[in-house]
């Protein structure tokens, strides 16, 4: 055997050694246990008066690193705003985190997103010869966003993608909602009329944590007592309500604007 050979096998030997030690590692990233099991798993509603932009950079912002605690593992939007949802999400898309691009949750899923030939939104790319952009594949790396499939035919475990399904009228989001197959921690609701909002969350009375046009991470939360006991808070133009329904605590936040002002306190 030539040292060149030796040489050679000696490289194949260390390379074969990094690839296992990199699936092992994956295999136990993130380190909070993620990966195992949905922690916090959250819902987005839009309908049709919603705020779409803001909506669409919190989607974005989740699926750079889409595992992990309390991210959007659910979106519904309202038919008549969908295409236009799908347009502007693919323009906004960014590539993953390189540790998603190779985790074995992610990759399973993209098995299954294959094997059942669902539509996804996607980052394309284009060969330099296809000038008018017609013949896009997806970008190795790129995030997934399913549509009209719920989490749950992907698995029981975190699987790295979005959902998106739409819906018709409130009976439509009730149902896509229990369809999902997940516990939400909490949903946001975008919609210009917050009797709408409210009305959603009484057809959802397993669900706790609501926030209405605007995400956790927008606002500041008052930090609860001990005992929490139902309650009105407003700070710093947010309006929280705490409810305490047999022994389960329920909140609401949303932002006073000059139309929420005027609906709920007229």
């Amino acid at each position: 055997m030539t040292d060149h050979s030796v040489q050679k096998n000696e490289e194949e030997v260390v390379g074969d050694i990094y690839l296992s030690l990199l699936s092992r590692h994956a295999l136990r990233y993130p380190e909070d246990g993620s990966h195992k099991s949905w922690v916090l798993p959250r819902m987005m509603v839009l309908f049709a008066s919603g705020d779409m932009d803001q909506v669409i950079d919190a989607i974005v912002a989740d699926m750079i690193h889409p595992i992990g605690s309390g991210l959007v593992a659910s979106v519904l939007v309202e038919e008549s705003i969908r295409d236009e949802m799908i347009r502007k999400i693919r323009c906004k898309l960014k590539p993953m985190n390189e540790r998603i691009q190779r985790h074995p949750n992610y990759l399973r899923t993209e098995k299954l997103i294959e094997r059942m030939n669902c539509s996804t939104i996607h980052i394309e790319e284009f060969e330099e010869s296809d000038t008018k952009k017609r013949y896009g594949r997806r970008m190795k790396g790129s995030p997934l966003i399913v549509l009209d499939f719920p989490q749950y035919y992907f698995g029981d475990k975190p699987t790295a993608v979005m959902t998106l399904s739409t819906f018709r009228n409130m009976s439509e989001v009730v149902k896509l909602h229990t369809r999902e197959g997940l516990n939400f921690d909490s949903i946001s609701v975008w919609s210009a009329k917050l009797a709408q909002c409210f009305d959603l969350l009484t057809r959802l009375p397993k669900v706790d944590q609501w926030t209405f046009n605007c995400t956790n991470e927008s606002i500041k939360i008052p930090k609860l007592p001990a005992q929490p006991v139902t309650t009105v808070i407003i700070q710093k133009n947010v309006h929280f309500e705490v409810h305490v329904i047999g022994g389960k605590i329920k909140t609401i936040a949303f932002p006073i604007t000059d139309a929420s002002a005027k609906e709920i306190y007229p």
